[in-house]
């Protein structure tokens, strides 16, 4: 049971992390978005750059996420 705790424990953990780069991710999109209704174009391309990685960083942690979920969907029971 021990090994099924700690792998629940790493998944909210993983899901911890999922939640505040999505939350990170619409702040910036809304950033971007202002920057350009107000024609502050070399800022709002930093921030697109910026949404860039913070949308690769959210890919890894998702796939992290999902191995973590199978392998707690697929922990034998005791």
């Amino acid at each position: 049971m021990n090994a099924f705790k700690e792998k629940v424990y790493r998944q909210m953990e993983t899901a911890e992390e999922l939640l505040h780069l999505y939350a990170e991710l619409e702040k910036k999109k809304k950033m971007r978005d202002f920057l350009m209704a107000m024609d502050i174009l070399d800022s709002a391309e930093q921030m697109n750059a910026q949404l860039q990685e913070l949308d690769r960083k959210l890919k890894e942690v998702q796939e992290v996420f999902d191995q973590l979920m199978n392998e707690v969907i697929n922990t034998p029971s005791q």
